[in-house]
This record gives C-alpha cells, sequence and structure tokens, in this order.
C-alpha cells in the first residue's frame, strides 16, 4: 500500500488547545531541579541530553517539530507508583512537563523545550482476561502490539487503526474504531482507569468509583491525571474483510464515486460494519498526482463491490486479520517522518461540499508549489447514527451530546498536510488554517456543519472543549477538574493536551456557531 493520506485514518493521539488556554502560566523554575531529584531517586530511569536512550526517545515522535523539542531530561517510568513520585517532584519543584503515549501527536503536545518528558512506552502490559472479557493495557502499548496479543486468543477491542499509535491517546482523545459500528468510540469500552492524579495520588476511576473522573476522562487529554493503565472490554474477532483501493481523480468519474460513498455510508455501512474512509489528495503515484483512496474495513466477510466503475491503480482487498489490515497503513510512506499540519472539523454527509472542497484546496496548495515535500489530503469518515447509538449503551461520554445535536449521519473532516523544511511552517499552517476556515463558513452556508471537533486530529489552535461539548456536560467536567485538581496543576505545568477553557469562553463560543448556522 503506499498511501500518505491514510494518516487520517489513526487513532492517534491528538490533543489540542484554545489558544488562550494553551500558553501556561510563566513559573520562575529550573526543571534541572526536577532532573536532578528525579535521578536520585530513579537513577536508572532518567534520561539526559547526549544519552543513548535520550537520543533514541527524541528521534522517536512521528513529527519532525517533536524532535526539535529539547527537554531538560527524559524520564520513563515502568510502574504507577514510579509515575506518582515523578508527579510529586515536578509539582513540588514546578517544573513544567509534558507526557508521551506513542508519539504519534500532530503537534507538539507531548515533549517540552527545558523541561521534563514522561515517556511511558516502558507502561507497556497487554493482559488478555478471558474471563472478565476484558484486557488490561498500558497506556506506552502500541496497536500493532495490543492486536498480536489478542489474536491468539480470537479477542480484539475497540482500538486505533494505525499499528504505532499509542493506546493512551488514542483513548484520552475518544476513538474511532472498526468496530464503532457496533459498540461505539473507544473510550466508550473503557471500564477502569488507572490514573496518577496531581498530587500524587493513585486512583482507580470506574463505573462504582470516582465515577464522575470515570466520565470525565472518556475525553480527558490532559486535565485530569496521567493514566497508567486502562481496563477495555473485549469482542470476538478472527478474521475482517479490507484493504485498500486507490482511483485516479477525474471531474467525470470522482463525483460519483463521492455520491456513492456517501450512499454507502447511510445504507449498507451499518448492516455490514464497514468502515470506509476517503481520502482525496495530490501526490505522485505512477503518472497520477491526484488520487482518490477507500480504506474498506468490514467486519463482514463478503467482499464490498467499488464504488466506481473506473479502473483501480490498486486494489488490496482481501479477507485477513485486523493486524494485517492495519499493517496495510504503516507500509506506506506515510511512516517517513515529515513536518506536520492538520485541521478538523465534522458535517453531515455531502457528496458535493467534499468536491468543493477538494477543487478549493487545489487552489490553495497550488500557490505553494515551492514547498519541499509537500503533500496534502483530505480524509473523510463517517459518523452514523448507528454508531452514535451505539456509543450510548455504555452510559455515554462528554462529547456524545454535540455529535447527536445534527440528528443526521455525519463525516469526520480531516486535513493532513506534510512538507520537510522547518522554513515553510508559517506559510503551510496559515494555508491549512486558510483552508479549514473556508470549509467551515461553507458548511455553515450549507446548512450541513456541526459542532464537534474530533480531539485526535485536531491542532492546537482548534478549541475542542468549546465546540465538541456542550454547556451542561462542559459544567460537570469543570466541577470534576475542581474536585481533582483545584491548583489546577495540571493547567500550569502540564504542557501540550487540550485544556478545558474558562465557562465564558464556551457559552460564547457555542452561541457564535449555532449563530452561524
Amino acid at each position: 500500500m503506499a498511501f500518505k493520506a491514510l494518516s487520517g485514518l489513526i487513532p492517534l493521539i491528538a490533543i489540542a488547545l484554545t489558544q488562550a488556554s494553551q500558553t501556561p502560566l510563566n513559573i520562575p523554575t529550573d526543571a534541572s531541579l526536577c532532573c536532578t531529584a528525579l535521578s536520585g531517586s530513579l537513577p536508572s530511569l532518567v534520561h539526559l541530553p547526549g544519552s543513548v536512550e535520550y537520543e533514541r526517545e527524541q528521534h522517536s515522535y512521528f513529527i519532525l517539530q517533536h524532535a526539535e523539542l529539547q527537554p531538560s531530561c527524559r524520564v520513563s517510568p515502568t510502574t504507577s507508583s514510579e509515575v506518582s513520585l515523578i508527579m510529586k517532584t515536578v509539582t513540588k519543584h514546578s517544573c513544567p512537563f509534558a507526557v508521551r503515549s506513542g508519539g504519534h501527536m500532530t503537534w507538539t503536545g507531548s515533549n517540552v523545550a527545558g523541561g521534563v518528558t514522561l515517556d511511558l512506552s516502558q507502561l507497556n502490559v497487554i493482559d488478555v482476561d478471558e474471563k472478565k472479557g476484558l484486557v488490561r493495557l498500558g497506556p506506552g502499548s502500541k496497536w500493532s502490539s495490543v492486536y498480536a496479543a489478542m489474536e491468539q486468543y480470537n479477542l480484539t477491542t475497540v482500538g486505533g487503526r494505525m499499528p504505532e499509535v499509542g493506546v493512551g491517546g488514542f483513548f484520552l482523545g475518544g476513538g474511532i474504531s472498526l468496530l464503532s459500528f457496533q459498540h461505539g468510540f473507544g473510550s466508550d469500552n473503557v471500564i477502569n482507569y488507572e490514573v496518577v492524579l496531581a498530587d500524587g495520588t493513585v486512583v482507580n476511576a470506574n463505573a462504582d468509583s470516582h465515577s464522575d473522573l470515570f466520565w470525565a476522562l472518556k475525553l480527558g487529554s490532559t486535565n485530569f491525571g496521567v493514566v497508567t493503565r486502562l481496563d477495555v472490554l473485549t469482542y470476538p474477532l478472527k478474521e475482517v474483510w479490507g484493504g485498500i483501493r486507490t482511483y485516479p481523480v477525474t471531474s467525470e468519474h470522482t463525483p460519483r464515486l463521492l455520491d456513492n460513498w456517501v450512499s454507502f455510508a447511510r445504507g449498507e455501512a451499518s448492516t455490514r460494519e464497514e468502515l470506509q474512509a476517503l481520502i482525496l489528495g495530490r501526490w505522485q503515484k505512477g503518472n497520477v498526482d491526484e488520487i482518490a483512496t477507500i480504506w474498506h474495513a468490514s467486519l463482514d466477510s463478503v467482499p464490498s463491490p467499488p464504488l466506481t466503475t473506473t479502473a483501480s491503480i490498486d486494489d488490496s482487498t482481501r479477507t485477513t486479520t485486523l493486524l494485517n489490515l492495519v499493517d496495510d497503513l504503516q507500509s506506506s510512506d506515510f511512516a517517513d517522518k515529515k513536518r506536520n499540519r492538520w485541521f478538523t472539523f465534522t458535517v453531515k454527509l455531502d457528496a458535493p461540499f467534499i468536491w468543493d472542497v477538494f477543487s478549493r484546496a487545489k487552489e490553495i496548495y497550488d500557490g505553494l508549489e515551492y514547498v519541499s515535500g509537500m503533500h496534502w489530503d483530505l480524509a473523510f469518515q463517517p459518523i452514523t447514527k448507528g454508531f452514535l447509538t451505539a456509543s450510548s449503551k455504555t452510559g455515554g461520554n462528554p462529547f456524545k451530546n454535540v455529535l447527536m445535536e445534527s440528528q443526521d449521519d455525519l463525516a469526520v473532516v480531516c486535513f493532513l498536510i506534510s512538507w520537510t523544511d522547518g522554513a515553510d511552517d508559517e506559510a503551510m499552517s496559515k494555508a491549512t488554517s486558510k483552508l479549514g476556515a473556508w470549509s467551515e463558513d461553507l458548511a455553515r452556508q450549507r446548512g450541513i456543519f456541526n459542532n464537534f471537533v474530533y480531539l485526535n486530529y485536531a491542532n492546537d489552535e482548534q478549541p475542542v472543549y468549546a465546540r465538541s461539548v456542550n454547556q451542561e456536560d462542559f459544567a460537570r467536567m469543570k466541577k470534576v477538574k475542581t474536585m481533582y485538581d483545584s491548583g489546577n496543576l495540571l493547567g500550569r505545568l502540564w504542557k501540550g493536551g487540550f485544556k478545558l477553557p474558562d465557562q465564558d469562553e464556551t457559552v460564547v463560543y457555542e452561541s457564535a456557531a449555532r449563530t452561524e448556522l
């Protein structure tokens, strides 16, 4: 499979802030105090600049922007008690810190310049409990390892679709999965979080204990604590059908493909439990540089017919295992490390809108042909009414009410933009924001806009909580925040992630968005 844009399928671990809440208070401290203290108490786990471990972790991030941030030290805990000690240390000395799960964030939110970076890659337990119907996962586990471990039991869970994405970030941002038609978002299937709070206390949050925290963590980001284990429901699965079909983009045939994609999402998708992601992009494949890709992933073993009569450039569809299917996504040069900028929003399913956004993207990015190594892709993923019904069965999450406001089948849209030279960062960010603003305005004008911003795809300037959580649920989240981090230590010290904004900011933003509709 040779498809860059399938980065859009990641359940990645992406977390974002509003611009105001993204700038923490300036705290006069020297992070070396924390590094020195931690070196004394956890000598084998603290890695300083220049060490082999430090440099290896620095270069294992998904985007180049992350590797450019140089923390004063990196710490690799192996137990929740070690995380507890780390949290007590950084809060005592007011040291800025960041937390990295799988390292697949698409903006610089899981590393920190001049602070302490907690690398959770050693918290990677995968413990399948067949009798209880659950799997216990460390936040640093990656989905390739999880699926490989579960295959021997003919089981799976509601997990990510990119093998190298980390477990922790996926669940704390909601998580779209192949199993979502049956079981909703990934976080809907977490039944217990082991979490280290700001003061170092370790608690288990579930339906019976710390239940408000349990609910809030389903869109928790970096607001409530460092999750050190997740207990997640499991489901039988032996084989899936799916793969990648790619086609040339043409003004004659592609609009019909888009119509068929929308029709499938509104109809057969739920029956077949088939998640078809649509990606339109510009990059070279043979003699074709504008590509339409459909990523098929179905729990039904009967193959789906193509959505177009146009001859495919590639077709990798087949019956296989879930691990092999998601490996398709990693086998492209998407694995190459580049600079990235994403933008996401949500609309009702609408084929003409998709074509118009693609046309506008060509206009904008054609003006940046000088940018080295540029690739751009527009990914569309359905969130159907059946998906939302499944999500509600487990007791709900903080964002489902906003998704259900449209009372229609929806699509999460994600712009996936990459390039190679840091000198082009500003131009590429501005172009992507310009396309995003234009597209959202068009969606509002056509009456198909939904407020939801999928946290795992959002960039650092997108107001995830202000749009994805309604006023009642937001007030509940703020109450939980006050209960478990009354001094807002995590808001001030934890760099990265989407922070809960002020109440007034949320009310104003939601009101403005609804007025534009």
